[in-house]
């Protein structure tokens, strides 16, 4: 993950975020961390960020709803729980990913300023307006988001256009209301203009993640396979995996349940059925659009979601967004047959009930790998160094059958850091990786612009045999130890961790994996 790149888990734990600015092209990304890092506790931080993201972003979708009219106040609750409870993107509980969950938040509030703006005048429409354009700037910083900026453009267009004269035809009202748009408020056209020519003048991409984002025209079915891609991820999956996790284990599923019948269900949507189609296909239709648009970059970009790896669900946070119209969808539809209440009850009760579920068993997963993380480098520290500086990660914690996701470069590297202090170490997994891992790690740390110039995969070597110990126990049982050690000081957090891991360490070359001067040689055989 990230967070062992860019975040400092103690004072004497090196980073290098220079490549954020000169490499990754991610200034605003750089503040964050450079800022989270000066104050001494980086994790809280980036744990307040996410959770001011939530909830201001929830209250200003919410607001901004209402006050267009757009929906009533139980859609808008209902329709913001569904968005900021999606479970399709599982990195909540990360740190550093923490600023896609804020930046995906200021979106939202920006569209309440220019909501409040809208109408405003004099001193307070100029600060509503340099506010507006300021949070929408900061959003920028996940990417994708300006795919949502635009839509918040459009619905600004749309807000012109009618009101604009009825007597003008069509082409002449669309052109009026794009030009009074483009003059009434000329920061928010050239603000993405700004921003991707500020990045590509003075923090283009360069070396690995110029190489990494394979921008490309892709044909026709490349676009239909990344829609499936992206359908079978962020949709079909959730709610398979979801009612998987309600089977084996239905306590969370119970208690969402309970949480959303006290604080969701006792809101009282609008009594009467929509009186057009139009309200009842247009959420619909925009699931659709913004389905394709959203995912439309990740696919021009060659990159691909996955539902079985809990990093690469960080490309769909936004999905909640199409998730909660096509609710809103069918629940204006339901309203015809069963009533406003009891169809609210039914779709946005239960998508919440199995979005809450899925969130704590995600955060549940999550945790318990921490665990093990913790477990691993509490026992390193406890031992003499071995005269290596390249390990392997043997890892047979889950011999049985389980989830589980081997740990990356990053984190193993960081866990050796943190044990052992700023040596040039470099840890892998070795299930993880390929054979010729050396050799790569030997050219990325070299490349332009490289996060890895401080990782040396060319001294002594030696290989981790990670083993469960007699106090691991499955993902609940352990995250339900380690709260009751933490919360209710019934036992030693200290204890727990290391009755989770048997740790031994075996000095000299790794198995499998060429070694550096082998690598070099058949590199040179093959030209």
């Amino acid at each position: 993950m990230d967070d062992w790149l860019v975040l400092k888990p103690r004072p004497d734990y090196f980073i290098d975020i220079g490549f954020l600015l000169n490499g990754a092209g991610h200034p605003i990304f750089y503040s964050y961390d450079m800022l989270a890092n000066w104050t001494g506790a980086p994790v809280a931080v980036m744990v307040s960020l996410a959770f001011a993201g939530i909830v201001f972003g929830a209250a200003c979708l919410v607001l901004t709803a209402t006050r267009l009219g757009l929906l009533d106040r139980a859609e808008a609750v209902g329709f913001a729980l569904i968005v900021w409870t999606y479970p399709g993107y599982q990195l909540w509980a990360g740190k550093a990913n923490a600023v896609y969950v804020f930046s995906f938040g200021l979106l939202f509030v920006g569209a309440w300023l220019l909501a409040l703006a809208f109408s405003a005048r004099g001193w307070r429409l100029v600060s509503l307006r340099v506010a507006c354009a300021f949070v929408f700037l900061l959003s920028f910083a996940l990417n994708s988001t300006v795919v949502l900026y635009a839509c918040v453009v459009l619905g600004l267009f749309v807000a012109k256009w009618q009101s604009g004269k009825i007597g003008e035809g069509f082409l002449r009202r669309t052109w009026h209301a794009a030009w009074r748009c483009a003059l009434g408020y000329p920061e928010l056209i050239v603000l993405p203009l700004v921003y991707a020519a500020a990045l590509s003048i003075w923090f283009k991409r360069i070396g690995l993640y110029a190489q990494h984002y394979g921008a490309h025209l892709p044909t026709l079915g490349e676009m239909a396979n990344g829609w499936r891609a992206f359908f079978g991820a962020g949709y079909r999956d959730v709610v398979t995996h979801a009612f998987q996790a309600a089977s084996q284990s239905p306590a969370p599923f119970v208690v969402a349940a309970v949480l959303v019948a006290v604080t969701v269900l006792p809101l009282r949507p609008g009594k009467e059925p929509p009186a057009s189609r139009r309200v009842i296909v247009l959420p619909f239709a925009l699931a659709v659009v913004l389905f394709l648009a959203l995912s439309s970059p990740y696919l021009i970009a060659g990159l691909r979601p996955s539902s079985t790896h809990f990093y690469e669900s960080r490309h769909l946070l936004l999905f909640g967004v199409p998730a909660a119209l096509t609710l809103l969808a069918l629940k204006r539809l339901a309203d015809h047959w069963i009533g406003s209440g009891v169809a609210f009850a039914i779709l946005f009760g239960s998508g919440t009930m199995l979005w809450i579920g899925m969130l704590w068993n995600d955060y549940v997963f999550l945790q318990a790998r921490t665990l093990k993380q913790e477990a691993l480098t509490s026992s390193l520290a406890n031992r003499v160094q071995p005269a290596a500086t390249v390990y392997a990660l043997d890892d047979h914690f889950f011999d049985r059958p389980s989830r589980d996701v081997p740990f990356g470069l990053a984190e193993v590297t960081g866990m050796l850091r943190l044990a052992w202090g700023n040596q040039p170490f470099f840890g892998f997994a070795l299930r993880a990786e390929r054979p010729d891992i050396l050799y790569e790690m030997a050219e990325k740390r070299v490349a332009p612009g490289t996060a890895f110039r401080h990782f040396d995969p060319s001294g002594p070597q030696a290989t981790i045999l990670l083993r469960a110990a007699s106090g691991t126990a499955s993902d609940r049982a352990l995250v339900r130890k380690y709260y009751t050690c933490r919360l209710l000081a019934r036992c030693d957090a200290a204890e727990l961790l290391a009755q989770l891991a048997e740790v031994t360490i075996k000095v000299g070359p790794i198995a499998g994996i060429i070694p550096l001067n082998g690598a070099n040689d058949a590199a040179a055989s093959s030209r």
